[in-house]
């Protein structure tokens, strides 16, 4: 799994680091690589998972971190005044001057994690900068290249683009236009339309709507370069397999990972199951047992074959069982967990249908049978519970 676990502001600033949603994928995930935003995120790794915690998770390959600067830049403005003519664009990229440099300075932050002494603050940057993985020493001008060639190839990715402005800026939802690119000078790439007659729209509008449409393609060739690069599959939204994966959407969208995370989220949000919160310590030696277990193994598999339940479907599953099951949990930190104990065993696989006609109550015996029978229903009750003992 590849990607990002910050939230960003309207002006895209750095808000929040989502470690819930880390924690998330390291479960569900062989391995994880975090896409880093200058390694703003590595403070507050330290600080959920301690020290030690987060040096085994890189020490064991489950979790790693790419923090690259290269990107497709465009559009260039001197003094104000564009290089090109409107609805022209051309590319080159953009990285880091001095990326140790850089680096280091990034992470100045670890000087204010209190416990964490000079010399281990030391060791701890060496190990987060040579623990960095990096893709191929031409991948950036691999990606441009590629994104170059779908320009000149008019990738249908381009107009599916225009189409997403037209309708975030003009409210356009189901319009004809033609749009197509002709390579006018080297590198130089004019986008020629009709948006002007159709909508009566002045040159500078249209720009304005080509802008976000080209860099649209543009990062649609960063995520798959980084995902060849990484040997891992980046998540994404359903609204966007129009534009980020053309005709590949069919065949990548049963793999991808978003869903899974998603289905996990439906389940912790129906169920009331507790998740990370903020400032919480999270027990590494706990989630990595986790990892390895049969429970969280079936869980997995049961997981990406909920996609056709509904919420509904859930809620009526979750809601059968009582006060029996809650015994199967007794340790203080773990109460929180009671409501899943209590109700979750509706999602066992082949026991959910019967849910509810036992919702007055249960045999007892038929309770005692049916629990050990279900490592997913384990996961849910004991082993995703066992990561909020000490530590939380």
């Amino acid at each position: 799994m590849f990607g990002e676990v910050i939230s960003l502001s309207s002006d895209g600033q750095v808000i929040g680091i989502d470690i819930a949603t880390l924690v998330q994928r390291l479960l569900l995930f062989d391995s994880v690589v975090v896409k880093s935003c200058r390694l703003v995120e590595i403070p507050e790794f330290i600080r959920s998972f301690g020290k030690e915690g987060f040096l085994q998770l890189l020490n064991a390959g489950v979790l790693k971190i790419s923090c690259e600067w290269i990107q497709i830049a465009g559009d260039p403005v001197h003094n104000g005044v564009r290089e090109v003519p409107l609805s022209h664009f051309t590319f080159g990229l953009v990285d880091a001057a001095n990326r140790e440099a850089d680096l280091r300075s990034q992470l100045r932050p670890l000087q204010g994690i209190p416990g964490l002494k000079n010399v281990e603050r030391d060791a701890m940057e060496e190990t987060i900068i040579k623990g960095l993985i990096r893709p191929s020493q031409d991948y950036g001008t691999q990606l441009l290249s590629q994104f170059e060639s779908d320009l000149r190839n008019n990738s249908p990715a381009l107009v599916a683009a225009i189409k997403e402005q037209l309708k975030l800026q003009l409210g356009a939802v189901e319009c004809s236009f033609d749009a197509y690119i002709e390579e006018t000078g080297e590198r130089i790439f004019h986008v020629k339309n009709n948006l002007s007659a159709i909508f009566g729209i002045s040159e500078r509008k249209i720009h304005e709507i080509l802008n976000p449409s080209i860099f649209a393609v543009a990062r649609l060739n960063q995520r798959l370069a980084d995902m060849a690069a990484y040997s891992a599959l980046s998540g994404f939204a359903e609204s966007e397999a129009p534009l980020l994966f053309g005709k590949l959407a069919g065949l990548i969208a049963p793999h991808n990972p978003r869903l899974l995370e998603e289905e996990f989220g439906r389940i912790i949000r129906i169920a009331n199951l507790p998740t990370v919160l903020k400032n919480s310590k999270i027990n590494v030696d706990a989630l990595m047992d986790a990892r390895d277990s049969v429970e969280c193994r079936e869980f997995r598999s049961w997981l990406s074959n909920l996609h056709s339940v509904s919420d509904a479907d859930i809620e009526k599953l979750v809601s059968g069982v009582r006060n029996r099951v809650a015994s199967i949990i007794h340790s203080g930190p773990v109460k929180v967990f009671r409501f899943a104990a209590t109700n979750a065993i509706g999602l066992i696989p082949g026991v959910g249908p019967i849910a509810g006609a036992v919702a007055g109550g249960l045999d007892s015996f038929l309770v005692d049978r049916l629990l050990p029978v279900s490592n997913a229903f384990a996961f849910l009750t004991k082993t995703y519970p066992s990561l909020f003992n000490s530590g939380y």
